[in-house]
């Protein structure tokens, strides 16, 4: 049993290697620019929420 063992571990690395290989080779569906536009609304979105959620005048404690 112990050297159908150790064949397992040869074809586990082919296994892997080539599930990799698929995962590596697959087409890219982002597209930059409509990335970076989604990431400049997104931030434009959260300043606007943190500008909502500060306080408009400043509290003086004392």
């Amino acid at each position: 049993m112990d050297p159908l063992t150790w064949l397992l571990i040869p074809l586990a690395t082919v296994f892997m290697a080539s599930v990799w290989s698929c995962c590596a080779g697959r087409s890219r569906r982002a597209d930059v620019w409509t990335d970076v536009q989604r990431y400049d609304r997104l931030r434009a979105a959260l300043a606007r929420a943190a500008s909502a959620d500060s306080p408009a005048t400043p509290v003086s404690s004392g």
